[in-house]
């Protein structure tokens, strides 16, 4: 879930729930995030979700809507970190979510070592390159085996071909 942290004012340090729902915020009686200012709109901004993360549109305020310093136009994505402004007041958004930890190892590097380009001779090394074209007959177990990253499917590439060569 996001967060919008007031970071100006009386209520600094104050979290305000972002719903899963569009969420009007200005002066109007019917915004679900009331500011009393005058330098704040009746119906400011709104505030949707997207798959990609919380939208911010302005709603033709007077005074715009400011994101990390930047008056918008039209909508924008808004990431864990970025700040609001509407008005005199100023918001952080937040994210409950954790960030997927990065892998030991880089996507990009494990992609390299699985490249045929770096055959030159017999394999004397403790590294054992596996080409495209052998990948076909490392067989899983499970067929319905998904990985979120390249990194996690080649440690699983590896490890079952470290299993096959034990068994031989």
């Amino acid at each position: 879930m996001f967060h919008l942290v007031i970071q100006t004012g009386k209520n600094k340090g104050r979290k305000i729930a972002i719903p899963d729902r569009e969420v009007a915020i200005g002066r109007d009686e019917g915004c679900l995030v009331r500011l009393a200012s005058t330098e704040v709109s009746r119906r400011h901004c709104t505030i949707k979700p997207s798959p990609n993360g919380p939208l911010v549109r302005d709603l033709g305020s007077q005074n715009g809507t400011v994101v990390n310093n930047e008056i918008i136009q039209g909508e924008r994505l808004l990431h864990p970190g970025d700040f609001l402004q509407i008005g005199p007041i100023q918001f952080q958004l937040t994210s409950d979510q954790q960030p997927k930890p990065k892998s030991i190892l880089e996507d990009d590097a494990i992609a390299g070592w699985l490249s045929d380009s770096d055959s030159a001779g017999p394999n004397t090394s403790d590294t054992t390159i596996v080409k495209a074209t052998e990948l076909k007959s490392i067989h899983r177990n499970d067929s319905k085996a998904t990985f979120e990253t390249l990194a996690e499917e080649a440690r699983d590439i590896i490890r079952r071909h470290m299993d096959l060569k034990q068994q031989e």
